[in-house]
């Protein structure tokens, strides 16, 4: 990991920290209901549903295809990372869409739904941290992940 990129990960838990703590106020809430935060350009998205094992996460990005040729064609898939109740993230293509009626977040606000705090970065991308506040997903412009270290890559592209 190149010394930038270490740095930036190394900021990113405390800035998104910080935004969860203070941010709440600024964002979205949705106490009752399924949603869906995006992003300002709408081309990252994160689906909030409850199910009966829990809050259910979905965050897919249009942008994502380049790093991941395996989610295409665009009428068929999209990368995605799901967390599935209190499971880990898995990275993957997704051929579903999004159900959720769509909340847009602007950098640094917080979205919160189900237990879930959603946070929009400054870059177009969108942080997901579990009721216990553990970071469980990235979604970016570029990238998808399950670690504030997806952001990294995205610089990268």
């Amino acid at each position: 990991m190149t010394t930038p990129r270490r740095a930036l990960t190394l900021l990113s838990v405390p800035v998104l920290s910080a935004a969860v703590l203070i941010g709440g106020a600024s964002g979205a809430s949705a106490s009752e209901g399924d949603v869906q935060f995006t992003n300002t350009a709408g081309n990252v998205r994160c689906d909030v549903v409850m199910t009966q094992d829990g809050p259910h996460v979905i965050c897919v990005s249009d942008g994502a295809r380049k790093t991941m040729p395996e989610c295409n064609p665009p009428e068929e898939k999209i990368p995605a990372v799901i967390v599935a109740g209190n499971g880990p993230g898995v990275v993957g293509c997704w051929n579903q869409g999004l159900t959720g009626p769509k909340r847009a977040l602007g950098a640094g606000q917080v979205g919160n739904a189900h237990g879930i705090t959603v946070f929009a970065d400054p870059m177009g991308g969108l942080h997901v941290l579990s009721g216990s506040l553990n970071y469980v997903a990235y979604a970016g412009t570029t990238t998808v992940g399950t670690s504030p270290a997806a952001m990294s890559s995205q610089l990268s592209s």
